[in-house]
């Protein structure tokens, strides 16, 4: 499983972002809320699919302990 993580502010290009990687076979998800981000992870995990997630990063600073869960 492959988990890309896009962020950045509104105007930044995240969308462009996914499309490209939507492109490349990617299953992308435009805007996902912060607290699930873990959920989608474990969904991935046993599947052989390449996933890229565009967050806001207004929405990081409210949980910045997700990114640090690392390998679960």
């Amino acid at each position: 499983m492959v988990l890309m993580i896009v962020s950045g502010r509104s105007g930044s290009g995240k969308s462009v972002a996914l499309r490209a990687l939507e492109d490349m076979g990617f299953y992308c998800v435009d805007n996902l809320p912060v607290v699930l981000l873990p959920d989608l992870a474990r969904t991935l995990a046993d599947r052989e699919i390449s996933a890229a997630v565009s967050i806001d990063v207004r929405n990081m600073p409210e949980s910045p302990e997700i990114f640090e869960q690392g390998d679960e």
